[in-house]
């Protein structure tokens, strides 16, 4: 099934320009569908990269960021048709405590029946000072398919919560191309979605925090 999406690189965002070029011409890395969306979010990844240190845990990636190096390790959820190198329960990982330098999360904790445990259970793995990188989207469409469930949106406050065992938090939402910001100014107005000086809107948010 292919995907009906409207701007790929037609937007007059000099941002996403920057992207899809830093996309375009990074040697060896891993192919991803590049809406804006993920453009950021995978930017962001990559230029955290140093920070994350060697050995790595990505959860639920279905194209596996290799680049990050030897150390890298991904894991999925038992059961499921995708091919990480480990596979089990996100809310028991078959990790040791402190083994892993970094933590990638991205668009998983949609899926998960219980957020809060998947965040300990990574809390667990992490080393102390360890870097977690976790997203999920906000305003997206029900993604359900046959291998998973789509449960939740987190607001900042909701992450704020999600992630108060940590320290030096940071929650960057995602921008919107002009176009985008300018349908949902429309929807917003047409379905009373509220005053626009108090009503804000992400495709989702880049959550990085670290372990105590």
């Amino acid at each position: 099934m292919s995907r009906d999406v409207l701007l790929y690189g037609l937007s007059a965002s000099e941002d996403c320009a920057y992207l899809l070029h830093w996309m375009q011409t990074t040697p060896g890395l891993h192919a991803f569908v590049p809406d804006y969306h993920r453009l950021q979010l995978e930017h962001w990844i990559w230029s955290a990269r140093a920070e994350l240190g060697r050995a790595i845990l990505d959860v639920g990636v279905y194209n596996p960021r290799t680049w990050l190096g030897a150390g890298y390790v991904t894991f999925g959820e038992a059961g499921t048709e995708t091919t990480e190198d480990v596979k089990g329960d996100l809310l028991a990982l078959p990790f040791a405590d402190a083994s892993f330098d970094g933590v990638i999360l991205t668009e998983v904790l949609e899926h998960c029946l219980a957020p809060r445990g998947a965040i300990a259970e990574v809390g667990r793995v992490l080393k102390p000072g360890g870097l977690l990188l976790v997203t999920s989207p906000f305003l997206w469409p029900d993604h359900r398919t046959k291998d998973y469930a789509d449960y939740w949106r987190f607001t900042e406050q909701g992450w704020r919560l999600l992630l108060a065992g940590f320290v030096d938090v940071t929650i960057t939402p995602c921008a919107l191309t002009p176009e985008g910001a300018a349908a949902y100014d429309q929807m917003r107005r047409f379905e009373c979605f509220g005053f626009q000086a108090l009503t804000t809107i992400t495709t989702g948010y880049q959550c990085s925090a670290r372990q105590r």
